[in-house]
């Protein structure tokens, strides 16, 4: 009898689009046609909507004329057709920050505005009509502190403990500290500060590694607004196993439009 293969997690992390990484984002969806994996989780904020944003513009060519739907909502769904062709079971999106801009925009905008927001949301330009994806707002209605993902569900069969996926609860440098601080008991995966970091520990009681991990980001690097101040951000993205027993991360740098796989295969965007 043969032995029941790990499932594989692909991830994500944040994209911005329009302002991605063009080789970065490329060479991830290329290791993840490679891949195929099981379960395909995006980390939010892959939509800029800057156009939504309540932080005033601070350089002229910002200032443009913008199509929201030609150069975020269209490449997001092609992105998302892609994706979703080479996921073998489901794709998670987790809405972030960004997202959310479009729903508190229209809030802000009054009846107009929200009248608008069922027409303009995430759920009706990405996610409707897909089957075997789910999007979760960044502040679900449901009363929880924000939406999530349980990768793997904490039990006494899993000797490496459960694992949760955020978008993100903290911006800081010490980001993954934060992160670990406050998921307690399980270990979590988050994107938001675009900055590839990991941190691990030991749960006390049960002798399991509690870690915190970011894959960092498919952004571009250096954005308009910090041009005058270089970032600590890096091109990366994700893939979990899921075994019976326990679990395993890697986080995969991506430099230039080039990664290596676990197994050794190099990906060129």
């Amino acid at each position: 009898m043969s032995k029941p293969k790990a499932k594989t997690w692909f991830v994500f992390p944040d994209v911005h689009l329009p302002d991605h990484d063009e080789a970065a984002l490329e060479a991830a969806l290329k290791a993840h046609a490679i891949i195929k994996p099981d379960y395909t989780l995006f980390l939010g904020d892959v939509l800029d909507c800057g156009i939504f944003s309540m932080h005033p513009k601070r350089k002229i060519s910002e200032n443009q004329s913008y199509d929201f739907k030609k150069l975020e909502v269209d490449p997001c769904n092609k992105m998302l057709d892609r994706v979703q062709k080479n996921t073998k079971i489901y794709t998670h999106f987790l809405g972030g920050n960004h997202e959310e801009r479009i729903e508190r925009w229209a809030v802000g905008a009054g009846a107009v505005g929200e009248s608008l927001y069922s027409s303009i949301s995430p759920e009706t330009t990405l996610a409707a009509g897909r089957k075997n994806f789910t999007y979760i707002p960044y502040s679900p209605t449901t009363g929880d502190r924000l939406g999530f993902v349980q990768i793997v569900k904490p039990s006494a069969q899993m000797t490496s403990g459960g694992l949760v996926a955020v978008h993100g609860w903290s911006f800081s440098k010490h980001a993954a500290y934060v992160h670990l601080e406050k998921s307690r008991s399980q270990s979590i995966l988050f994107g938001h500060t675009h900055r590839a970091q990991t941190i691990v520990s030991r749960d006390t009681w049960t002798g399991a590694p509690i870690k915190a991990f970011n894959p960092g980001t498919l952004s571009k690097l250096q954005p308009l607004y910090m041009t005058s101040n270089p970032s600590e951000w890096s091109h990366g993205f994700g893939l979990i196993y899921v075994g019976q027993r326990s679990w395993t991360e890697y986080m995969i740098n991506v430099n230039k439009g080039y990664s290596v796989l676990p197994d050794g295969t190099e990906v060129k965007a």
